[in-house]
């Protein structure tokens, strides 16, 4: 490490070091680690940075570090750090691993928790450096040649400097490389309003109505509707009963909602949503009507913005009555405008509900950056062409159509079709 960087950070780690001159004469710093332990010292000041910057939850060190816990098997970790004058400016959290479809192997780069869970991320790289800091990258792992492909995704739809992104890859990897960026899939945001009843005003009549209506079902028949988050002392009975009540939803449905379906789910989100606890970022509430929980909502909050990721819902016929969809949804963002949040941001896919709601949809675009080379063309586009076909095969026809309709038991998702899906 550079001495001025040492002065500014005495307890910073130190992985394998490397400098480059940005274009102020400063020097652009970084350290790669290969291990979470190493980095523990300054998790403090990653999670700060990343909020800084308007970086997603997915992306702050407890939930990389339990992702990597949990899915990081068979493959090679790499984090890069980056500093001007001791401050971080930089974080890039990569994995390698080579993935085999068929006769054909692939030694790709992906930005770790991309996979097998939900999340979008922004980069997290400081406005003001983000080409010294790619620059840096692109030399460190040039020289490496150990890659065939390079995923950067998925990137959130409220990125803003995703385009400037995307042109500084193009500039320093574009010599030797084909870099190129596609939208994969939309997400929901909800953009808030300054109160609950400002933001119901902006909806179509008929939505506010019903909104509306079935907030004086609740009080003409004089029912108490109330809504608490998780406690450290409850959070485990909350969870439990969270994940009981979306599978038993899913399972009346013949599907095996998220918890089935996403290997080790279960294990994963109670260990990161009790991490982030401590950070009191996690949102998990209950809403129960007359002390009856009839629904949950699993989200977090961190920055400005409310990160719904899953819900559930009683079935009980006696609440049919009510919209409890709507309930969870108006709960939900009465909490978030309450903390001054600006944005609920409902993850990815496209959901009617959501968009009478008042969400709106933004793309989720994935870069791609893979050497233009012949030899390796031809085997990323069989790569990929295989990748494709095992979408629409296992995913699209047996597991969305067929499998539901069949007497077995539902089992998890192919790992190889996880590990696969960002490039078909």
């Amino acid at each position: 490490m550079n001495s001025e960087a040492a002065n500014t950070q005495d307890t910073v780690p130190q992985g394998k070091a490397r400098s480059c001159r940005n274009g102020a004469g400063g020097e652009i710093h970084v350290d790669v680690f290969d291990n979470f332990d190493e980095l523990a010292p300054i998790q403090q000041e990653w999670d700060n940075f990343v909020e800084s910057v308007g970086a997603e939850i997915f992306l702050t060190y407890d939930w990389c570090r339990v992702w990597w816990k949990y899915y990081g098997k068979n493959r090679s970790l790499r984090i890069f750090v980056f500093r001007y004058e001791g401050a971080l400016v930089g974080i890039i959290p990569l994995f390698l691993e080579k993935i085999w479809l068929g006769p054909i192997s692939v030694r790709v780069v992906k930005i770790v928790g991309s996979d097998f869970t939900i999340a979008q991320f922004s980069l997290p790289i400081h406005n003001k450096h983000i080409k010294e800091v790619i620059q840096k990258f692109y030399e460190l792992v040039s020289s490496e040649h150990n890659w065939d492909i390079i995923h950067i995704g998925p990137i959130a739809g409220l990125y803003a400097t995703c385009g400037e992104l995307k042109d500084t890859f193009s500039e320093f990897f574009g010599n030797s490389n084909y870099v190129s960026i596609a939208n994969k899939s939309v997400q929901t945001y909800f953009e808030l309003s300054s109160s609950w009843d400002e933001q119901v005003s902006k909806l179509r009549k008929k939505e506010r109505e019903k909104f509306r209506r079935n907030y004086r079902k609740i009080k003409s028949g004089n029912l108490s509707l109330s809504s608490c988050f998780s406690t450290e002392k409850d959070f485990e009975d909350v969870f439990r009963d969270f994940v009981e009540m979306h599978q038993y939803h899913w399972q009346k449905l013949d599907r095996g909602g998220h918890f089935c379906d996403w290997p080790d789910a279960i294990c994963f989100h109670r260990e990161v949503a009790e991490a982030q606890l401590k950070h009191n970022r996690l949102r998990l509430f209950k809403v129960s009507l007359c002390n009856l929980p009839v629904g949950y909502q699993y989200g977090y909050k961190f920055g400005d913005k409310y990160f719904s990721l899953l819900g559930a819902r009683s079935d009980d016929s006696n609440l049919s009555q009510f919209s409890l969809g709507k309930i969870l949804f108006a709960e939900q963002s009465k909490h978030a405008i309450a903390e001054n949040a600006q944005y609920i941001d409902s993850m990815q896919g496209r959901y009617e509900h959501k968009l009478r709601f008042g969400g709106q949809l933004f793309p989720v675009k994935s870069i791609y950056i893979y050497p233009v080379r012949l030899g390796m063309l031809l085997r990323l586009f069989i790569f990929r062409a295989l990748a494709r076909l095992l979408d629409v095969c296992y995913y699209k026809i047996w597991f969305c159509r067929i499998a539901p309709i069949l007497p077995f038991k539902r089992k998890a998702l192919w790992k190889i079709w996880i590990r696969t899906r960002s490039f078909a």
